[in-house]
């Protein structure tokens, strides 16, 4: 099964910081299962049919009932078509970007304490957001006008947000949590073997040490120190067991000199690496 990003397989190019879809499956099985990768946020109005979405998390249900707020990332996605054969959504996707200047427009502001936000919720449909739908469907063809996605984002947001203030901010900052962290993790693999310390990592973050080590802690259930020695042993031992030499590998994992790393080698495995071999 291969992953699928979206909105960047239907837009390509011409990918903005909001863009609007009208997706229908014209054909095929009852359901079918995908590999999402959402490379920005997304608000889905079921039309016709069932989505279910899961995550690292949990598992969500979005029926034609119903509106869902999606943060950004890898989802498992399931499609179920209705007894007429089906499917039908309204997808309107934004970045983070768009978040940002959305919030300083209106002067909202959002809290750190909101990461018990699901990536997942759903609103149930009311008379506006049945309007919004039905006037999106009609006006269609304005798609690919700019201004015409981001006015009509920022009011079905605005809409949302004063009706559901609390989930709405939650997955503002959710959503912002998330993207921080997919650009730790980033720094991270990329930097793994550079010897740097957690001030440096956190200064190529664009974060404080206090945020770093707080997001890093989020993110691997661990110290920055503990996860790179751990990881550097792992990458040791391989390197090891492929014939390779400690005094040829010590300085690609970020040791200065051999000693050092045949320390820390013999205190995580027990045995010094010439042994490990």
């Amino acid at each position: 099964m291969d992953i699928i990003v979206v909105p960047d397989l239907m837009i390509g190019e011409d990918k903005g910081d909001v863009n609007i879809l009208f997706y229908k499956r014209e054909d095929g099985p009852d359901q079918i299962k995908l590999k999402i990768n959402y490379s920005q946020n997304m608000l889905c109005f079921m039309v016709k049919g069932t989505k279910e979405v899961m995550d690292d998390s949990d598992n969500y249900v979005i029926n034609d009932q119903q509106i869902a707020l999606v943060t950004s990332g890898s989802m498992l996605m399931t499609e179920r078509v209705t007894l007429f054969q089906q499917f039908e959504s309204l997808l309107l996707f934004f970045s983070n970007d768009f978040l940002e200047s959305f919030l300083k427009k209106y002067q909202i502001s959002v809290s750190d304490g909101n990461q018990d936000i699901a990536s997942v919720i759903s609103f149930p449909k009311d008379p506006y957001l049945n309007n919004f739908q039905e006037s999106m469907l009609i006006l269609r063809n304005d798609f690919n006008r700019k201004n015409f996605r981001v006015a009509k984002m920022e009011e079905v947001l605005l809409y949302l947000y004063e009706k559901y203030p609390k989930p709405v901010l939650g997955f503002i900052s959710r959503a912002a949590t998330k993207q921080e962290n997919r650009s730790l993790v980033k720094v991270i693999q990329n930097h793994l073997f550079d010897n740097m310390s957690s001030q440096e990592l956190a200064f190529l973050c664009n974060m404080s040490i206090s945020t770093f080590r707080r997001k890093f802690l989020e993110v691997y259930q661990m110290p920055p120190k503990r996860y790179i020695i751990m990881e550097k042993m792992k990458q040791a031992a391989y390197m090891l067991r492929n014939r390779r030499k400690p005094s040829e590998i010590y300085f690609q994992l970020g040791y200065e000199n051999l000693s050092s790393f045949s320390l820390e080698f013999k205190k995580h495995y027990g045995v010094s690496p010439t042994g490990y071999a």
